[in-house]
This record gives C-alpha cells, structure tokens and sequence, in this order.
C-alpha cells in the first residue's frame, strides 16, 4: 500500500511539473521570443549604435532575470497552472457529489458566505503547500526542466498538457451547466 501511494505521488509530482514546464515555456516563447521586438532586432546585424542599444538592454534584462536557465518572471506567471489543477479537482468533486449524492454543494458555497470565505483561504493554504511539495522542495522544478529538456519528449508532455487543458476546461463547463440549470 506505501508503495502504491509513494508511485502515485511521484506520478502526480511529474504530471504537476509537465504542466508548470509547458505553461513556462509556453509563456517564454511567446511573450520573450515572438512578441519581444528586442528580440527580433537582435537576430538582425545593425550598424545603428541606439539600436545596438537597446538590443543589449533587452539582453541584460533577460540575463538578469534569469536564474539556472530559467527566466524568473514568466515562471511565476507560470504558478497559475498548479492553481488550475487545484480548482479542477475540486470541480471533480462538486461534479461527483451533484451527480452521485444529488447534493448541489457549488450553490451552497455560493450561497454561503461563511463557507466561501474559509474555503478561498484553505483553497491559498493548499495551493501554496502542493506548490511547496511538488514543484519548489529542494528545487524539484529545476531538476525536472533539465530532465524534459535533455529527454526532448516534447510531443509527449505537450500532448499531455494539451488533453490536461481540455479535460479540465470540459470539467469546468459541465460544472457551469451544472450552475446554471
């Protein structure tokens, strides 16, 4: 039994950092490649000395914000993710006891306010330990980018983060129609 719950943890640890390292680079690419124009022009042999300018700033800035290969801005963006799973596990459990125990426990939070409140609290309280857990103890997210980036599955971990988006964002859905009716 111990070691059937020590394989599930590590497996939920792997699956909580597929999805942070998608979401980062995701981020990264997009925001600091594609829709950085510093970028661009840095690919570019320019003789302009402001333009040399302000290619060098753009490369300080990302040096100094980067920390053993990871840029720090966009991988506290990225947090958001873990956050995702959280709420999506909870609507799994909304969804299971509107649907097996006939018990629509999402209006009754709603409704509440003595219940919405705390629950928003131990809703940060665990967002911030299964982070501590399984993403920054002994820096596991670090090991764990030098891994997928040295494995180079990226068809695999994005495939996954790709059906992890939909399945959740179905989840959220059917909770809503579940609300709303």
């Amino acid at each position: 039994m111990q070691h059937y719950l020590l394989s599930m943890r590590k497996l939920l640890e792997k699956y909580y950092n597929i999805n942070y390292y998608c979401t980062y680079k995701l981020l990264f690419i997009l925001c600091w490649r594609m829709l950085n124009p510093l970028y661009w022009l840095s690919l570019l042999k320019w003789d302009n000395r402001y333009i040399k300018w302000l290619v060098s700033i753009g490369k300080k800035t990302e040096e100094a914000g980067m920390d053993k290969g990871i840029y720090l801005p966009y991988s506290s963006r990225a947090l958001i993710t873990p956050f995702i799973i959280i709420c999506w596990i909870f609507s799994l459990v909304c969804l299971a006891c509107t649907k097996i125990l006939r018990v629509q426990l999402v209006r009754i939070i709603l409704e509440n306010d003595i219940i919405f409140y705390p629950l928003l609290i131990v809703f940060g309280i665990c967002g911030y330990y299964i982070n501590e857990i399984f993403l920054f103890k002994n820096d596991k997210y670090e090991k764990y980018f030098a891994k997928f980036d040295k494995e180079k599955k990226y068809l695999l971990y994005y495939g996954i983060y790709v059906v992890s988006l939909i399945v959740q964002f179905a989840t959220f859905y059917l909770l809503f129609i579940e609300i709303v009716v």
